[in-house]
């Protein structure tokens, strides 16, 4: 999907329902695999490779990178109004639009990289794959990254992934493009062919996704306050099953640590 797409995309999410309890959620669910797997903040430059949540959320992870961290774009209107609401807030951080297949920063310039599922949106494993070489060559030498992909191994995200999704989307039930992605055999095999080490797997995200949405729509439009923490907190509760032998059908997004080997001078 090309720039004009993504543009229409965030400016149908700022006029929609905020779904704050959701993107909450979701921020709590990236936050503690950043305080699982990631470095501590302070050594070299941190990337995030979507902003799509610092452009429509107060929800967002960016400042998390670290000082001075970067955020990349496909899209201009989606970095502009990233750059707003966070200048707003006082962070100090660098925007680029640029394309995964791209982008457009020296090697080995980054540290640590956040990337969460932003490689899910092509329609051809082919370009996940030139971007992966990528974000490879802009993490330094004994840098870490975190990197989710959309499970095909939960049956929701397998069969969604099967059916057309203009289909998807005349019916809510997705709000945006979603393309090709990895099982958990291609995504190691590809991260290790660009020349980084898997150190850790699991799944995380295990709420039901769409009736979660709904819900969280329905409480924001009565104005139910105690609804939404109720919400919030079930949401949560349900990511106790990343320590199930079923994590992987259960949960929406695969991730990955995986670190660059550092390389005598």
């Amino acid at each position: 999907m090309n720039e004009i797409y993504w543009d229409r995309i965030a400016a149908e999410a700022l006029s929609g329902a905020p779904l704050n309890t959701w993107r909450a959620y979701m921020r709590r669910v990236y936050l503690r695999l950043l305080q699982r797997w990631l470095k501590e903040p302070g050594s070299g430059r941190g990337l995030k490779t979507d902003l799509f949540e610092e452009a429509v959320s107060p929800h967002h992870l960016l400042p998390d990178m670290g000082p001075s961290s970067i955020g990349l774009d496909h899209s201009l209107a989606i970095a502009r109004a990233a750059r707003e609401r966070l200048n707003k807030g006082k962070v100090q951080s660098l925007f680029i639009v640029t394309d995964l297949r791209r982008v457009a920063l020296r090697t080995g310039a980054i540290r640590r990289i956040l990337s969460g599922s932003s490689l899910d949106h092509f329609p051809d494993k082919a370009d996940i794959a030139v971007s992966l070489a990528e974000v490879a060559r802009v993490l330094a030498d004994g840098g870490t990254m975190v990197m989710t992909f959309d499970n095909p191994h939960n049956p929701v995200v397998w069969l969604r992934n099967h059916l057309p999704f203009a289909w998807l989307y005349r019916l809510g039930l997705v709000p945006y493009y979603v393309g090709a992605t990895y099982n958990r055999r291609e995504a190691r095999h590809q991260l290790e062919a660009v020349g980084l080490t898997v150190t850790d797997v699991t799944a995380v995200a295990h709420a039901p996704r769409a009736p979660a949405i709904w819900l969280v729509a329905l409480a924001e439009r009565l104005g139910w306050a105690s609804l939404e923490a109720m919400i919030g907190r079930v949401l949560d509760s349900f990511e106790s099953l990343e320590r199930w032998p079923t994590r992987y059908r259960t949960g929406y997004y695969l991730a990955f640590r995986v670190e660059k080997e550092s390389r005598p001078q």
